[in-house]
Protein backbone atom coordinates (compact mmCIF):
# COMPACT_ATOMS: atom_id res chain seq x y z
CA UNK A 1 0.00 0.00 0.00
CA UNK A 2 1.49 3.27 -0.89
CA UNK A 3 1.30 6.17 1.60
CA UNK A 4 -2.87 7.33 2.08
CA UNK A 5 -3.84 10.33 0.55
CA UNK A 6 -5.26 13.09 3.40
CA UNK A 7 -7.74 15.49 2.27
CA UNK A 8 -9.04 18.66 4.39
CA UNK A 9 -12.81 19.34 4.05
CA UNK A 10 -13.54 17.82 0.62
CA UNK A 11 -16.74 19.22 -1.28
CA UNK A 12 -17.57 15.34 -2.36
CA UNK A 13 -16.35 12.65 -0.65
CA UNK A 14 -15.64 9.08 -3.01
CA UNK A 15 -17.04 6.60 -0.85
CA UNK A 16 -15.45 3.82 -2.54
CA UNK A 17 -11.79 4.97 -2.78
CA UNK A 18 -8.80 4.42 -0.47
CA UNK A 19 -8.30 8.33 -0.23
CA UNK A 20 -8.63 9.64 3.57
CA UNK A 21 -10.62 13.05 4.41
CA UNK A 22 -10.36 15.05 6.98
CA UNK A 23 -13.67 17.21 8.29
CA UNK A 24 -12.66 19.62 10.52
CA UNK A 25 -15.58 22.71 11.86
CA UNK A 26 -14.72 25.67 8.90
CA UNK A 27 -14.78 28.20 12.12
CA UNK A 28 -11.63 26.33 13.54
CA UNK A 29 -8.81 28.97 12.79
CA UNK A 30 -5.92 27.54 10.06
CA UNK A 31 -3.84 27.13 13.25
CA UNK A 32 -6.46 25.31 14.78
CA UNK A 33 -7.12 23.01 11.99
CA UNK A 34 -3.57 22.44 11.13
CA UNK A 35 -3.20 21.19 14.56
CA UNK A 36 -5.35 18.98 14.11
CA UNK A 37 -4.75 17.53 10.51
CA UNK A 38 -1.43 16.90 11.84
CA UNK A 39 -3.05 14.05 14.25
CA UNK A 40 -4.73 12.98 11.75
CA UNK A 41 -2.10 12.47 9.28
CA UNK A 42 0.52 11.39 11.81
CA UNK A 43 -1.76 8.48 13.12
CA UNK A 44 -2.49 7.70 9.41
CA UNK A 45 0.85 6.94 8.38
CA UNK A 46 1.78 5.26 11.63
CA UNK A 47 -1.02 2.71 11.02
CA UNK A 48 -1.32 3.12 7.21
CA UNK A 49 -5.20 3.78 6.79
CA UNK A 50 -7.14 3.51 3.86
CA UNK A 51 -10.51 4.69 2.82
CA UNK A 52 -11.32 5.92 6.57
CA UNK A 53 -12.67 10.22 7.72
CA UNK A 54 -11.47 11.86 10.22
CA UNK A 55 -14.17 13.57 12.64
CA UNK A 56 -13.57 15.14 15.87
CA UNK A 57 -15.75 14.02 18.17
CA UNK A 58 -19.70 15.77 18.90
CA UNK A 59 -18.25 17.28 22.44
CA UNK A 60 -15.10 18.86 21.30
CA UNK A 61 -15.36 22.50 21.28
CA UNK A 62 -12.79 24.72 19.33
CA UNK A 63 -11.57 26.82 22.75
CA UNK A 64 -10.13 23.40 23.98
CA UNK A 65 -8.93 22.20 20.57
CA UNK A 66 -5.58 21.21 21.43
CA UNK A 67 -6.75 18.44 23.16
CA UNK A 68 -9.77 17.33 21.09
CA UNK A 69 -9.91 14.02 19.99
CA UNK A 70 -10.29 12.99 16.56
CA UNK A 71 -12.11 9.75 15.64
CA UNK A 72 -10.89 7.46 12.41
CA UNK A 73 -13.90 5.78 10.57
CA UNK A 74 -13.91 3.33 8.12
CA UNK A 75 -15.48 4.57 5.17
CA UNK A 76 -17.08 0.92 4.64
CA UNK A 77 -18.60 1.76 8.48
CA UNK A 78 -20.12 4.39 7.29
CA UNK A 79 -21.51 2.39 4.13
CA UNK A 80 -22.36 -0.55 6.79
CA UNK A 81 -24.81 2.07 8.94
CA UNK A 82 -26.53 3.96 5.96
CA UNK A 83 -27.48 0.30 4.90
CA UNK A 84 -28.82 -0.61 7.80
CA UNK A 85 -30.64 3.00 8.47
CA UNK A 86 -32.35 2.91 5.13
CA UNK A 87 -33.62 -0.56 5.48
CA UNK A 88 -35.21 0.80 9.00
CA UNK A 89 -36.55 4.13 7.13
CA UNK A 90 -37.72 2.22 4.22
CA UNK A 91 -35.68 4.53 1.72
CA UNK A 92 -35.87 4.10 -1.99
CA UNK A 93 -35.12 5.95 -5.17
CA UNK A 94 -38.82 7.84 -4.59
CA UNK A 95 -37.71 9.57 -1.52
CA UNK A 96 -36.17 12.99 -1.18
CA UNK A 97 -33.67 14.15 1.89
CA UNK A 98 -33.29 17.49 3.79
CA UNK A 99 -29.86 17.90 4.32
CA UNK A 100 -29.11 20.50 7.08
CA UNK A 101 -26.44 19.24 9.47
CA UNK A 102 -22.78 19.94 8.88
CA UNK A 103 -20.65 17.59 6.86
CA UNK A 104 -18.09 17.79 10.10
CA UNK A 105 -20.69 15.68 12.11
CA UNK A 106 -21.29 12.22 11.59
CA UNK A 107 -25.40 13.29 11.34
CA UNK A 108 -24.67 15.49 8.02
CA UNK A 109 -22.22 12.63 6.14
CA UNK A 110 -25.13 9.88 7.15
CA UNK A 111 -27.39 11.86 4.85
CA UNK A 112 -25.33 12.07 2.03
CA UNK A 113 -24.40 8.25 2.34
CA UNK A 114 -27.81 6.67 2.70
CA UNK A 115 -28.87 8.77 -0.21
CA UNK A 116 -26.41 7.46 -2.27
CA UNK A 117 -27.27 3.84 -1.68
CA UNK A 118 -30.81 4.73 -1.89
CA UNK A 119 -30.62 6.31 -5.41
CA UNK A 120 -32.72 9.09 -3.37
CA UNK A 121 -32.63 12.85 -4.09
CA UNK A 122 -30.80 15.18 -2.08
CA UNK A 123 -31.89 19.07 -1.47
CA UNK A 124 -29.29 21.25 0.33
CA UNK A 125 -29.79 24.01 2.45
CA UNK A 126 -26.35 25.04 4.35
CA UNK A 127 -27.66 28.63 4.89
CA UNK A 128 -27.79 30.57 8.63
CA UNK A 129 -30.65 28.47 10.17
CA UNK A 130 -34.09 29.78 9.37
CA UNK A 131 -37.47 27.22 10.48
CA UNK A 132 -39.59 29.32 8.00
CA UNK A 133 -37.38 29.33 4.95
CA UNK A 134 -36.70 25.49 5.57
CA UNK A 135 -40.36 25.17 6.12
CA UNK A 136 -40.85 26.47 2.85
CA UNK A 137 -38.17 23.91 1.35
CA UNK A 138 -39.75 21.29 2.66
CA UNK A 139 -42.90 21.88 0.86
CA UNK A 140 -41.77 22.99 -2.59
CA UNK A 141 -38.86 20.33 -2.33
CA UNK A 142 -41.54 17.50 -1.42
CA UNK A 143 -39.30 16.43 0.96
CA UNK A 144 -39.89 13.36 2.66
CA UNK A 145 -36.80 12.23 5.20
CA UNK A 146 -35.10 14.78 6.79
CA UNK A 147 -32.77 14.74 9.52
CA UNK A 148 -32.10 17.28 12.58
CA UNK A 149 -31.13 18.37 16.08
CA UNK A 150 -33.21 18.73 19.00
CA UNK A 151 -32.89 22.69 18.77
CA UNK A 152 -33.81 22.71 14.94
CA UNK A 153 -36.90 21.21 15.64
CA UNK A 154 -37.71 23.35 18.79
CA UNK A 155 -37.49 26.09 16.31
CA UNK A 156 -40.17 25.16 13.81
CA UNK A 157 -42.55 24.49 17.06
CA UNK A 158 -42.04 27.97 18.30
CA UNK A 159 -42.27 29.29 15.26
CA UNK A 160 -46.03 27.81 14.98
CA UNK A 161 -45.18 25.50 11.40
CA UNK A 162 -46.60 22.45 10.86
CA UNK A 163 -45.32 19.56 9.30
CA UNK A 164 -45.67 19.48 4.98
CA UNK A 165 -47.50 16.30 4.65
CA UNK A 166 -45.16 14.91 2.04
CA UNK A 167 -42.45 14.95 4.70
CA UNK A 168 -42.65 11.17 6.32
CA UNK A 169 -39.61 10.86 9.29
CA UNK A 170 -37.81 13.00 10.81
CA UNK A 171 -34.54 11.30 12.73
CA UNK A 172 -33.93 13.20 15.84
CA UNK A 173 -30.64 12.71 17.07
CA UNK A 174 -27.36 14.66 17.86
CA UNK A 175 -28.86 15.74 21.46
CA UNK A 176 -31.44 15.72 24.33
CA UNK A 177 -34.68 15.64 23.09
CA UNK A 178 -37.12 16.21 26.09
CA UNK A 179 -40.68 14.57 26.24
CA UNK A 180 -41.66 17.73 26.09
CA UNK A 181 -40.66 18.91 23.00
CA UNK A 182 -41.65 15.09 21.45
CA UNK A 183 -45.08 15.65 22.15
CA UNK A 184 -45.12 18.99 21.55
CA UNK A 185 -43.73 18.58 17.82
CA UNK A 186 -46.04 15.45 17.34
CA UNK A 187 -49.16 17.57 18.33
CA UNK A 188 -48.06 19.73 15.27
CA UNK A 189 -47.52 16.51 12.95
CA UNK A 190 -43.80 16.41 12.44
CA UNK A 191 -43.09 13.02 11.89
CA UNK A 192 -40.55 12.73 14.60
CA UNK A 193 -38.08 8.99 15.32
CA UNK A 194 -35.91 10.05 18.08
CA UNK A 195 -32.72 7.82 17.75
CA UNK A 196 -29.25 7.49 19.96
CA UNK A 197 -25.75 7.23 18.42
CA UNK A 198 -22.44 8.81 18.59
CA UNK A 199 -19.28 9.77 16.12
CA UNK A 200 -17.86 6.38 16.85
CA UNK A 201 -20.74 4.56 15.64
CA UNK A 202 -21.04 6.25 12.58
CA UNK A 203 -24.41 8.07 13.05
CA UNK A 204 -27.18 6.24 15.10
CA UNK A 205 -27.70 2.55 16.49
CA UNK A 206 -30.98 2.51 17.99
CA UNK A 207 -33.93 4.49 15.91
CA UNK A 208 -37.62 4.42 16.91
CA UNK A 209 -39.46 2.06 14.80
CA UNK A 210 -41.67 3.25 12.14
CA UNK A 211 -45.02 2.08 13.62
CA UNK A 212 -44.72 4.61 16.09
CA UNK A 213 -46.17 6.84 13.49
CA UNK A 214 -49.15 5.29 12.65
CA UNK A 215 -52.01 7.06 13.40
CA UNK A 216 -54.17 5.53 15.89
CA UNK A 217 -58.15 6.07 17.04
CA UNK A 218 -57.48 7.42 19.98
CA UNK A 219 -57.41 10.83 20.76
CA UNK A 220 -53.63 12.58 19.63
CA UNK A 221 -52.94 13.45 23.44
CA UNK A 222 -53.30 9.97 24.19
CA UNK A 223 -51.13 8.36 21.38
CA UNK A 224 -48.15 10.56 21.67
CA UNK A 225 -45.66 9.57 24.19
CA UNK A 226 -42.13 9.20 24.43
CA UNK A 227 -41.15 5.92 22.14
CA UNK A 228 -38.00 3.07 23.00
CA UNK A 229 -34.94 3.11 20.60
CA UNK A 230 -34.85 0.06 18.47
CA UNK A 231 -32.22 -1.42 17.70
CA UNK A 232 -30.98 -1.57 14.35
CA UNK A 233 -29.82 -4.57 12.33
CA UNK A 234 -25.96 -3.95 12.48
CA UNK A 235 -24.90 -3.71 15.40
CA UNK A 236 -25.00 -6.01 18.84
CA UNK A 237 -25.49 -4.45 22.59
CA UNK A 238 -25.13 -5.65 26.05
CA UNK A 239 -24.44 -3.83 29.20
CA UNK A 240 -21.31 -4.21 30.99
CA UNK A 241 -21.46 -4.60 34.98
CA UNK A 242 -21.70 -1.22 35.51
CA UNK A 243 -24.51 -0.72 33.52
CA UNK A 244 -22.88 0.99 30.74
CA UNK A 245 -23.92 -0.01 26.86
CA UNK A 246 -21.69 -1.73 24.84
CA UNK A 247 -21.67 -1.97 21.13
CA UNK A 248 -20.35 -4.71 18.78
CA UNK A 249 -20.83 -4.08 15.02
CA UNK A 250 -18.96 -3.38 11.71
CA UNK A 251 -19.59 0.38 11.82
CA UNK A 252 -17.25 1.00 14.66
CA UNK A 253 -14.51 3.21 14.96
CA UNK A 254 -10.96 2.10 13.80
CA UNK A 255 -9.15 4.35 16.43
CA UNK A 256 -8.67 7.75 18.32
CA UNK A 257 -5.85 9.98 17.58
CA UNK A 258 -5.03 13.07 20.06
CA UNK A 259 -2.39 15.08 20.91
CA UNK A 260 -1.02 14.79 24.74
CA UNK A 261 0.20 17.77 26.84
CA UNK A 262 3.70 17.48 25.66
CA UNK A 263 2.61 17.98 21.95
CA UNK A 264 3.20 14.08 21.29
CA UNK A 265 0.62 12.44 19.70
CA UNK A 266 -1.03 9.75 21.00
CA UNK A 267 -3.42 7.07 19.20
CA UNK A 268 -5.21 3.86 20.40
CA UNK A 269 -8.12 1.49 19.85
CA UNK A 270 -10.87 1.89 22.65
CA UNK A 271 -12.04 -1.69 21.63
CA UNK A 272 -12.38 -4.77 23.69
CA UNK A 273 -12.45 -8.44 21.59
CA UNK A 274 -14.46 -6.32 19.15
CA UNK A 275 -16.73 -4.25 21.78
CA UNK A 276 -16.99 -0.86 22.63
CA UNK A 277 -17.30 0.54 25.89
CA UNK A 278 -19.35 3.90 25.98
CA UNK A 279 -19.91 6.53 28.98
CA UNK A 280 -23.86 5.32 28.60
CA UNK A 281 -26.24 4.03 31.44
CA UNK A 282 -28.95 2.58 29.51
CA UNK A 283 -31.78 -0.03 30.01
CA UNK A 284 -32.30 -2.84 27.74
CA UNK A 285 -35.31 -4.22 26.62
CA UNK A 286 -34.54 -7.05 24.26
CA UNK A 287 -34.32 -4.86 20.93
CA UNK A 288 -35.11 -1.93 22.73
CA UNK A 289 -32.81 0.44 24.54
CA UNK A 290 -33.87 3.50 27.20
CA UNK A 291 -31.43 6.11 27.73
CA UNK A 292 -30.80 7.01 31.36
CA UNK A 293 -28.00 9.08 31.50
CA UNK A 294 -24.25 9.50 31.04
CA UNK A 295 -21.48 7.97 33.74
CA UNK A 296 -20.31 11.30 34.43
CA UNK A 297 -23.55 12.98 35.31
CA UNK A 298 -23.59 11.15 38.08
CA UNK A 299 -22.73 13.42 41.35
CA UNK A 300 -22.00 13.46 44.94
CA UNK A 301 -24.38 15.95 46.85
CA UNK A 302 -22.63 16.43 50.32
CA UNK A 303 -21.90 12.71 50.33
CA UNK A 304 -25.00 11.51 48.81
CA UNK A 305 -24.89 10.20 45.43
CA UNK A 306 -27.34 11.12 42.60
CA UNK A 307 -27.92 11.13 39.09
CA UNK A 308 -28.05 14.26 36.86
CA UNK A 309 -30.03 12.10 34.01
CA UNK A 310 -32.54 10.94 36.67
CA UNK A 311 -33.13 14.76 37.59
CA UNK A 312 -33.18 15.82 34.32
CA UNK A 313 -35.99 13.59 33.20
CA UNK A 314 -37.53 14.60 36.90
CA UNK A 315 -37.06 18.51 35.62
CA UNK A 316 -38.42 17.44 32.05
CA UNK A 317 -41.54 16.13 33.39
CA UNK A 318 -42.09 18.84 35.88
CA UNK A 319 -41.65 21.40 32.89
CA UNK A 320 -44.32 19.09 30.91
CA UNK A 321 -46.71 19.50 33.39
CA UNK A 322 -45.99 23.32 34.53
CA UNK A 323 -49.77 25.07 33.93
CA UNK A 324 -49.26 27.78 31.20
CA UNK A 325 -52.77 28.15 30.68
CA UNK A 326 -52.64 31.99 31.52
CA UNK A 327 -49.21 32.43 29.65
CA UNK A 328 -49.66 29.61 26.85
CA UNK A 329 -47.45 31.33 24.39
CA UNK A 330 -44.62 31.73 26.30
CA UNK A 331 -44.47 27.94 27.24
CA UNK A 332 -42.30 26.57 24.43
CA UNK A 333 -39.73 29.55 25.28
CA UNK A 334 -39.56 29.00 28.85
CA UNK A 335 -38.93 25.31 28.20
CA UNK A 336 -35.95 26.37 25.91
CA UNK A 337 -34.38 29.07 28.41
CA UNK A 338 -34.48 27.31 31.20
CA UNK A 339 -31.49 24.50 32.45
CA UNK A 340 -30.98 22.80 35.23
CA UNK A 341 -27.34 21.94 35.96
CA UNK A 342 -24.72 20.43 39.00
CA UNK A 343 -23.18 23.64 40.28
CA UNK A 344 -19.66 23.70 42.30
CA UNK A 345 -20.33 24.25 46.59
CA UNK A 346 -17.76 24.65 48.60
CA UNK A 347 -20.25 23.27 51.76
CA UNK A 348 -21.58 20.26 49.54
CA UNK A 349 -19.18 19.70 46.82
CA UNK A 350 -21.77 20.06 44.21
CA UNK A 351 -25.53 21.24 44.02
CA UNK A 352 -28.34 21.69 41.67
CA UNK A 353 -29.37 25.67 40.40
CA UNK A 354 -31.77 26.41 37.95
CA UNK A 355 -30.35 28.09 34.91
CA UNK A 356 -32.12 30.61 32.95
CA UNK A 357 -31.93 33.19 30.03
CA UNK A 358 -35.11 34.81 31.39
CA UNK A 359 -35.65 37.41 33.85
CA UNK A 360 -37.12 35.22 36.89
CA UNK A 361 -37.61 38.80 39.03
CA UNK A 362 -40.66 39.65 36.51
CA UNK A 363 -43.75 38.61 36.07
CA UNK A 364 -45.29 36.53 34.54
CA UNK A 365 -41.41 34.53 34.16
CA UNK A 366 -41.23 35.10 38.37
CA UNK A 367 -44.69 32.85 39.08
CA UNK A 368 -43.63 30.58 36.19
CA UNK A 369 -39.99 29.25 37.71
CA UNK A 370 -40.71 29.86 40.95
CA UNK A 371 -43.90 26.97 39.97
CA UNK A 372 -41.04 25.09 38.22
CA UNK A 373 -38.87 25.14 41.25
CA UNK A 374 -41.40 24.01 43.81
CA UNK A 375 -43.05 21.47 42.06
CA UNK A 376 -39.34 20.17 40.96
CA UNK A 377 -38.68 20.51 44.62
CA UNK A 378 -41.14 18.28 45.71
CA UNK A 379 -40.43 15.46 43.49
CA UNK A 380 -36.38 14.76 44.18
CA UNK A 381 -34.47 13.96 47.55
CA UNK A 382 -34.59 16.79 49.79
CA UNK A 383 -30.42 16.73 49.41
CA UNK A 384 -31.59 17.23 45.22
CA UNK A 385 -33.57 20.10 45.61
CA UNK A 386 -32.83 23.73 43.47
CA UNK A 387 -30.92 25.67 45.76
CA UNK A 388 -30.42 28.63 43.61
CA UNK A 389 -31.33 30.49 40.19
CA UNK A 390 -29.27 31.93 38.13
CA UNK A 391 -29.35 34.38 35.03
CA UNK A 392 -27.14 34.30 32.04
CA UNK A 393 -26.96 36.23 29.08
CA UNK A 394 -26.53 33.68 27.03
CA UNK A 395 -26.77 29.71 27.12
CA UNK A 396 -23.60 28.59 24.82
CA UNK A 397 -24.36 25.42 22.64
CA UNK A 398 -22.47 23.63 20.00
CA UNK A 399 -23.23 23.49 16.00
CA UNK A 400 -25.95 20.68 17.01
CA UNK A 401 -27.81 22.63 19.49
CA UNK A 402 -26.17 21.09 22.20
CA UNK A 403 -25.83 23.00 25.60
CA UNK A 404 -22.04 23.35 26.36
CA UNK A 405 -22.27 22.48 30.36
CA UNK A 406 -18.47 22.82 30.71
CA UNK A 407 -18.23 26.87 28.94
CA UNK A 408 -21.37 27.49 30.98
CA UNK A 409 -20.09 26.56 34.09
CA UNK A 410 -16.82 28.45 33.46
CA UNK A 411 -18.58 31.08 32.76
CA UNK A 412 -21.42 31.48 35.81
CA UNK A 413 -18.88 29.67 38.26
CA UNK A 414 -15.36 30.13 37.07
CA UNK A 415 -14.26 26.57 36.97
Amino acid sequence: MGTPENSLNPQQIDWRSSENYILLNPRWSAKESQWLQEVAQSVSLKRNLQGHLWLATSGSTSESFGFVKLVALAKEAFLTSARSVNRHLQASTSDTWLQVLPRFHVGGLGVEVRSQLSQSQVIYDFAKWNPERIHKVIKDSKITLASMVPTQVFDLIQAKLKSPPCLRVVIVGGGFLSETLYTEARKWGWPLLPSYGMTETCSQIATASLETLQKEKEPIEMQIKMPLLQKLSHVEWRLNAEGLLQVQGSSLLTCYGQRRVDGSIHDWDPKEAGWFTTEDLVSLQGDCMHFLGRKNEFIKIGGEGSSMGRLLEIFDRVLNSLDFSLHPSLKMSVIQQVLLIDAPSKRLGTEIHLVTTLDFQSPPYQTLLSQLKENFNREVLPFERIREMKYTSHIPRSDLGKVLSMQLKRELYGR
